[in-house]
């Protein structure tokens, strides 16, 4: 048996890292059914029974060394774990856990993993020291490559890879439907999926909740149905309803939690997508869902020129105005089967380089097993 521990931010009610704790215990059961997993989490008896493997509180300096001592080696991911862009404490928290797994000498792999920001020159200097010892690495993004060697880690094996939350696989068309009767969502009319965040730091304050709820109106008036999907729980449901607040005409909202696989299949209903939050844009790249991103970070610009879908705005300027939002929208219903067809031919490229995660680490389990017959 391998022992095998997973840290991230779990138990949060962050459908995107979730998203990736679903996918990648699963992909692990499938391919190395002789692999236990352990997840930190914030809440580890919710985590336990979600994905039926065991879990430990993130904040119980005893139960995380025993954990790390027990396991062969350590995944650190997915999400963008090495920055400091929330906390210092964060980035602190991640790279302590690596680098007490190297004092043990135990095999430690970056997980398709988001990396920084990372601010300040002694932050960047722990980093190099840190991560430079680590076993293997897998980016999402090929600017977090950049970032990294510019700190000077250079050791280890770097190979740009995509997000592990492409691998999940979602609920059947009729359950996700199901959920959108059972919230009283009217389906005789489009969809468009809207996925908000607070976002302290727009330019120009909240003036992107009005532009948005703005453009909003302008597409219920010409027959659309608004959906917003809040994607991390209770912080977007806020955020939503003040957008909601905002508009002079009906709109609805997602009022249950639901888990990543149902909400990936909810938005595979959707006919449209606007959203600021990365995996609300990586759902529906993967049900082939068009979409028009809001820029907040740089890993939504990223993944938007990857997609080779449409910029409705930067947050952080404050580039935002209803009315091109409005006629961005309307040109992609304009247009929805070349869209479709852009995303047909994209997901799989992703997939397959999302499937490289798994792979990699099969080698590294390999490893480990090997060594175990010999030891």
């Amino acid at each position: 048996m391998i022992n095998l521990l997973i840290a991230g931010y779990h138990g949060y009610g962050n459908c995107g890292d979730e998203a990736t704790l679903m996918a990648m215990t699963t992909n692990i059961k499938e391919m190395a059914p002789d692999v236990n997993i352990t997840a930190i989490s914030h809440i580890p008896e919710l985590t336990k029974t979600e994905y039926n493997i065991n879990s430990i509180q993130r904040f119980n300096a005893i139960e995380v060394m025993r954990a790390i001592v027990k396991s062969d080696i350590i995944l650190s991911g997915g999400g963008t774990l090495i920055q400091n862009g929330t906390s210092t404490r964060s980035l602190l928290y991640y790279l302590s856990i690596i680098k007490i797994a190297k004092l043990f000498k135990k095999k430690v792999m970056l997980y398709s993993n988001g990396i920084g920001p990372v601010n300040g020159k002694l932050n960047r200097r722990l980093v190099k020291m840190v991560v430079d010892n680590v076993d293997l690495i897998t980016l999402r993004e090929e600017f977090s490559k950049t970032d990294l060697l510019d700190m000077g880690v250079k050791k280890p094996k770097i190979y740009v890879t995509a997000d592990a939350a492409f691998t999940l696989r979602s609920v059947s068309d009729e359950k996700a439907r199901n959920f959108l009767i059972k919230e009283k969502i009217p389906l005789d009319k489009d969809i468009i999926g809207v996925s908000v965040r607070n976002w302290s730091k727009a330019k120009y304050g909240d003036k992107y909740i009005k532009e948005i709820a703005n453009a909003c109106d302008n597409m219920v008036k010409q027959g659309k149905t608004i959906l917003f999907i809040p994607m991390e729980q209770p912080k977007d449901i806020e955020v939503s309803k003040r957008v909601m607040y905002e508009m002079k005409q009906d709109s609805y909202i997602l009022q249950e939690l639901y888990k990543p696989d149902e909400i990936l299949g909810i938005i595979g209903q959707m006919k449209l997508i606007l959203g600021m939050r990365l995996h609300t844009l990586l759902f529906s790249a993967s049900k082939k869902v068009p979409m028009i991103g809001l820029i907040y970070d740089p890993k939504i610009e990223y993944y938007l020129n990857v997609l080779n879908m449409p910029n409705g705005g930067d947050i952080r300027t404050g580039d935002i105005d209803a009315k091109r939002l409005t006629a961005q929208m309307e040109g992609m219903f304009m247009g929805l089967e070349r869209y479709e067809d852009i995303l047909d031919e994209k997901i799989d490229i992703l997939l397959d380089k999302a499937r490289q995660n798994e792979i990699l680490l099969c080698r590294e389990l390999e490893q480990i097993r090997n060594y175990k017959k010999i030891n």
